[in-house]
């Protein structure tokens, strides 16, 4: 029976992930990269928080329950 080591090499699992692509401009992705290495950190995790703080300020439940604007009301 082989013997199980524990092994701390590596950084420690950030939980359970899915893959998101997005394309945006140039320009944009170059500030994007100065800024994460300003920081210290990788392109992915600043995009994973700055959605994450996004997401939280968005009311899901506001969104779902909104009702269409009669059209007689509109004008």
């Amino acid at each position: 029976m082989a013997i199980q080591r524990n092994r701390s090499v590596g950084r420690p699992s950030k939980g359970d992930r899915h893959v998101v692509t997005a394309r945006i401009p140039t320009a944009e992705a170059e500030k994007l990269f100065a800024i994460a290495e300003a920081l210290g950190t990788s392109a992915s995790s600043f995009i994973a928080e700055v959605m994450s703080e996004k997401l939280a300020s968005i009311d899901l439940d506001q969104l779902a329950n909104q009702e269409a604007l009669p059209l007689s009301k509109a004008s």
